[in-house]
């Protein structure tokens, strides 16, 4: 009776793990290059919610930020030259946990983001973020292929020009 109730459990996880958890065969699923991005679904300043995985098929420019950040700051008018390049779509994530929505809608309009713009401290850890502003850069496929903090244009341009090709 305890073999068949193991060998039930153990072919029901292998069925699990095979169908809903093992990755894809793109790469790992984690948060540094050349992993298939982490999936999380983050809260907009509006109340909205949104999944990376929404974003496939597109260009995806993963900005982690505070806005006490003048580096954060100075990479928005960057953010907002690459968000109007086709096929390229951009979220802003502020990581500090002191900031409500108020605030953050307030800091929005006063530099001007048109983008996602969301909050989600939890998620800054999972990402591993040990300084802001950090940038990842995602493929259509999902696998990131940039990460670093401050990033100039000349650097998005050697990043995201092979992947607009």
């Amino acid at each position: 009776m305890y073999l068949v109730v193991a060998l039930i459990v153990i072919v029901g996880g292998y069925l699990v793990w095979s169908n809903f958890v093992k990755p894809d065969g793109t790469g790992e699923i984690g948060v540094n290059i050349g992993d298939t991005l982490l999936d999380q679904e983050i809260l907009g300043i509006y109340g909205e919610t949104i999944q990376f995985s929404d974003y496939r098929g597109s260009v995806l420019v993963l900005d982690f930020m505070a806005p006490w950040c003048p580096p954060c700051k100075d990479q928005i008018p960057i953010l907002r030259d690459i968000e109007a390049l086709p096929g390229i779509e951009v979220i802003t994530i502020n990581v500090d946990y002191t900031y409500n929505m108020t605030s953050l809608d307030e800091f929005g309009a006063d530099e001007g983001i048109p983008w996602f713009f969301g909050h989600s401290p939890m998620t800054s850890l999972e990402f591993e973020v040990s300084a802001i502003p950090t940038i990842l850069v995602v493929d259509q496929n999902g696998v990131i292929v940039h990460r670093g903090f401050f990033t100039t244009m000349n650097e998005f341009e050697m990043v995201i020009s092979p992947l607009l090709g």
